[in-house]
């Protein structure tokens, strides 16, 4: 009888051993994931579009709801950190703050393009900065420049519709649908506004 409460209790310490060694190593491995989550880089970032209509150049300025930044890294270097990096904007999520506008942007204009736009960011160096920029199905290599301001990049840069991006059809299309509202005049040039933050 004694030696049947002595395996017993022996039995139960080494179930409540394993038991423990068990919690223990479930709760190093949510330390370690927290850890792993707390390490990862994080940056904020922000586009502005501004296109212009009429014979006065007035601009309309405009975003992107959906605008992804992939491939970041840590150095301590926001140059370093995005060079590399690639992006992609959802252009079905246009807008322009007016949702009349941004139907036909999308309608007229982006779903005749091929695809989404994206790109990478390709180099960094002396306040320009070099853009690889996939359009319409079109790479084109453009450079913008940048300056810091406090912990932000800022970038700007103008892309042409048609002498870059071939997209005569999206811009004809979009010229003729706004064509009194924008008195006969729609430009080709778009400037192109950014903002990274390290979070």
């Amino acid at each position: 009888m004694k030696k049947s409460i002595l395996a017993l209790a022996l039995t139960a310490t080494v179930f409540v051993g394993c038991k423990k060694e068990e919690a223990k190593k479930a709760e190093d491995q949510t330390q370690l994931e927290e850890v792993q989550i707390s390490e990862k880089v994080h940056y904020l970032h922000k586009l502005e579009w501004v296109a212009y209509k009429t014979p006065d150049k007035i601009g309309v300025p405009g975003t992107f709801n959906d605008i992804e930044l992939s491939g970041t890294k840590d150095s301590g270097n926001i140059e370093q950190d995005i060079k590399d990096a690639t992006f992609k904007v959802v252009t079905s999520t246009v807008n322009s703050k007016d949702p009349l506008r941004d139907e036909k942007l999308f309608n007229g204009f982006f779903k005749l393009m091929a695809g989404d736009i994206t790109g990478k960011f390709v180099d960094f160096k002396e306040g320009k900065a070099t853009i690889d920029i996939t359009m319409n199905g079109v790479t084109k290599q453009k450079e913008f420049t940048y300056t810091f301001i406090g912990d932000t990049m800022v970038l700007k840069g103008t892309i042409d519709i048609l002498a870059d991006f071939n997209g005569s059809t999206a811009f004809n299309s979009l010229h003729e649908l706004c064509k009194d509202l924008h008195a006969g005049k729609t430009w080709t040039e778009v400037d192109i506004n950014v903002e990274i933050t390290k979070q």
